[in-house]
């Protein structure tokens, strides 16, 4: 099927003058390709909220009450992956509003945690080494999205801070980084 094609079946979902989508849309790669379709769809042309605004207004009950919930449920998805799926690769989970499920749990979530805090001091700020000290702080962590990150982290700028450095093999010396 044609994106316009994909993109009316959606239309008629949303606008009620189809029950359901119909049985095998969303099967396989090409599943997932109408459910980008859809996506970008719903937030650029029907809801008129720009790409750099999705982080800021996009959740999960955006996609809930625009009927995209049972089509991401048959994939696994969270709000994210449909996200994610339709922008590849364009946002990072810890700049919405709220991080997916269960983002932050476990060892996977403290790998995710070190990980966006490296992100974004190296990639996004581009801090040099000798000021991250002085710029982790909670604020840091709650003006990046970063307070799931922060909790699990202990909610102390110092040990998040000796976790990243230790990555890099740099050691705290009596409760200094250098």
């Amino acid at each position: 099927m044609k994106r316009e094609q994909v993109i009316e079946v959606y239309k008629d979902v949303l606008e009620k003058r189809r029950k359901r989508f119909p049985n095998y849309f969303f099967v396989g790669n090409e599943g997932k390709k109408y459910m980008r379709y859809m996506t970008c769809y719903l937030l650029e042309q029907h809801l008129s909220i720009s790409i750099v605004e999705i982080p800021f207004q996009v959740g999960e009950n955006t996609l809930c009450s625009h009927r995209l919930r049972p089509p991401a449920m048959l994939y696994g998805w969270n709000y994210y992956e449909v996200i994610d799926n339709a922008y590849p690769g364009k946002f990072k989970p810890w700049e919405f509003q709220q991080t997916p499920d269960k983002y932050w749990d476990g060892e996977e979530g403290k790998r995710r945690a070190i990980e966006a805090v490296r992100y974004v001091i190296e990639e996004k700020m581009k801090i040099p080494m000798k000021e991250i000290p002085s710029q982790i702080n909670f604020n840091f962590f709650k003006q990046h999205g970063l307070g799931g990150a922060f909790t699990l982290l202990g909610y102390s700028p110092f040990q998040t801070a000796t976790l990243f450095f230790l990555q890099r093999g740099f050691y705290p010396i009596k409760g200094k980084l250098f």
